[in-house]
């Protein structure tokens, strides 16, 4: 491939480095590149076509533009051209021409901030109801892309799988599964429909309450569903509140509408939300992939593929070595170059965890597997995977089970992928490959051979069990002899260790008597010595006791007359009390005495008194009373 980078400046109109009607004719190409938003969507892109210049001027001029721009003061843009010969057919013999295909390129920004509002200790949780799509919230760089792009280059319409020059590739559901750790659920896939919104599913599966679901769906590209805004404050809401639950569906909504099902820009549709209802997104995902590249690679006309790109990508990357020629590489060798140079050898085919366990083959009555995507329905041919899942590919599939019409004759995989190379035709020339070659005998052949094969496998595998019979009854015998010999090897050595041991034994005890001897001799020494000092502390106890106990009787006199003058004054104070009780009675007895005569007194008083009144009134009185003696 012939390259050319090429910087122009564009200011109003004029670009620097074309003459005349080529400046006219790329400055409205960029015009109609910047201002026109396309029928994708509010996608960027990154890859342009320009027919006119390519009649214009022949193969100098660019058949592919790469553009990525800033824009500057007073309408300055600063472009970055990437000028590929016109190479037609002709010019590229036995290559197939270059698709160029373009990439939603989503914001994560919002995701990444999202994201941390998990706590590590919620992490967990999260991933045990969502499974890993976390790992999927990055940012392709322009070399992912790359290698996405040059992948797309191999795909097969026929086959609907990736065509290298020795080896198939495609993505499985089992892949995508095992990447995102999503299991496959038995149920009815998504279909997309134009049925209203499932107010209350949603709400229970973003634990919200319906008004807030309601009021959050707003409608964009005729579809629809939340902004990512919205989903974002309640995140945080619910996060302040500590509602992990509602916290970790959020955000996983929001990474199925913006990552895993991209379709508006920052938005989530109703698709996507209803594949995060359901939980099963993994035959979607397929759907997707391989309705979208197949469709894209149709007349080998390029453009947006509706995927997640980061999952192919993530998907290719494990099946590309990991160690060796390959990982070493300088960084600046293209794709093309590197994808060209590996053969089936060194692909890594045991790198999932599902190699060797059952997988999906064929669907219900179908002979492959048809999946429906959001955009539509495709099938795909998991019988020409069957490597990738650790299976050998014996005889060649079915017509029916490839959905094409081709011939596929009894004979080796090896031959039919050639005959399939010569006639699809590779998009890149095959280099030298990056690892040695190994000389190794065919393993394909065809079924005739096959069968005679085994055959005589059988014959010589019923031989071989006769004989294993037959050496392992004289195994058998030799092995009793065996046996008899090491019991008596064993019942002498047991003897001879039994005496050696003895020997051992009454030698310690030997040196253990005169040890103990010794310490006996030591010991009574030391016992004398005790004794006698036990003996001198006895006497000091015993003189030490009498001292305390004379103490004691001396301190038992003094206490006993002291107690004895504290009970003779205790006398006097009990008489003295009972002197001043019988005082106080006889006080209380005179004082109620005098009580009743002074109540006596004043009865008298106020008999008197009341009848001195009595005598006064009658005085009074008394003149007025009866007939005048006049």
């Amino acid at each position: 491939m012939h390259v050319l980078m090429v910087t122009l400046m564009v200011t109003n109109g004029s670009v620097l480095g074309f003459p005349g009607l080529i400046q006219r004719l790329l400055w409205l190409s960029v015009q109609c590149f910047l201002c026109d938003d396309g029928d994708d969507g509010d996608v960027s892109f990154r890859f342009v076509y320009f027919e006119t210049l390519s009649r214009i001027c022949g193969y100098l001029v660019p058949q592919m533009v790469v553009i990525s721009s800033e824009i500057g003061a007073s309408g300055t843009f600063l472009i970055e051209i990437l000028v590929e010969r016109l190479l037609c057919s002709d010019m590229r013999p036995g290559l197939k021409d270059d698709v160029v295909y373009s990439f939603f390129d989503p914001e994560i920004s919002v995701l990444k901030e999202m994201i941390t509002l998990i706590t590590p200790d919620h992490v967990g949780m999260f991933r045990e109801m969502y499974g890993g799509i976390l790992k999927m919230v990055f940012r392709l760089t322009d070399r992912d892309r790359s290698a996405i792009h040059t992948l797309l280059q191999f795909y097969d319409p026929g086959l609907r799988c990736f065509v290298f020059p020795d080896y198939l590739l495609g993505p499985l559901m089992e892949d995508y599964a095992g990447i995102l750790g999503i299991q496959i659920r038995n149920q009815v896939p998504f279909y997309a429909t134009k049925e209203e919104p499932d107010i209350g599913g949603i709400s229970r599966a973003l634990y919200l309450s319906p008004e807030v679901t309601k009021g959050g769906l707003k409608e964009k590209g005729k579809l629809p569903g939340f902004h990512l805004s919205f989903l974002e404050t309640k995140a945080k809401e619910y996060a302040d509140l500590g509602d992990w639950k509602a916290v970790c569906a959020l955000i996983a909504v929001s990474i199925y509408g913006i990552i895993l099902f991209p379709n508006q820009k920052n938005f989530v549709d109703i698709n996507a939300i209803r594949l995060f209802v359901q939980k099963n997104p993994i035959p979607t995902l397929v759907g997707d992939v391989y309705y979208s590249v197949h469709n894209r690679n149709e007349k080998r006309r390029g453009g947006l593929i509706r995927c997640c790109a980061q999952l192919l990508y993530k998907w290719f990357m494990g099946y590309l070595p990991s160690r060796g020629v390959f990982v070493l590489l300088d960084h600046t060798v293209n794709w093309e170059t590197k994808l060209m140079g590996l053969r089936a050898k060194d692909i890594a085919w045991t790198h999932s965890s599902g190699v060797g366990q059952d997988f999906i083959c064929s669907c219900g009555g179908f002979p492959n597997v048809p999946r429906i995507g959001v955009q539509g329905c495709i099938n795909y041919n998991p019988t020409l995977l069957k490597r990738q899942m650790g299976f050998a590919m014996e005889v060649p599939p079915l017509k029916s089970e490839i959905q094409e019409t081709f011939y596929f004759p009894v004979e080796g995989n090896q031959s039919r992928l050639t005959k399939r190379v010569e006639f699809t035709r590779l998009p890149f020339s095959v280099g030298d490959p990056w690892y040695p070659l190994i000389e190794e005998s065919h393993s394909s052949v065809s079924m005739e051979e096959f069968l005679e094969m085994k055959r005589e496998r059988d014959q010589l595998h019923a031989e071989k069990t006769e004989l294993e019979m037959s050496v392992a009854r004289v195994q058998m015998a030799n092995q009793e002899i065996k046996g008899k010999l090491e019991d008596q090897d064993k019942r002498h050595a047991l003897v001879v260790k039994r005496f050696e041991i003895d020997t051992a034994y009454y030698g310690k005890v030997s040196q253990a008597l005169e040890s103990s001897t010794r310490e006996h001799d030591i010991t009574k020494e030391r016992l004398a010595r005790a004794s006698k000092v036990i003996e001198d502390k006895k006497r000091r106890q015993i003189l030490v006791r009498d001292q305390r106990e004379d103490r004691v009787r001396v301190l038992i006199a003094e206490w006993e007359a002291k107690l004895k003058i504290k009970e003779t004054e205790n006398v006097k104070i009990i008489v003295e009390r009972d002197h001043y009780l019988a005082e106080r009675d006889h006080y209380f007895r005179q004082m109620k005495i005098h009580q009743k005569e002074v109540g006596r007194l004043q009865q008298e008083n106020t008999e008197l008194r009341f009848a001195v009144k009595f005598t006064r009134m009658v005085d009074d009185v008394g003149p007025s009373v009866g007939p005048s003696s006049d």
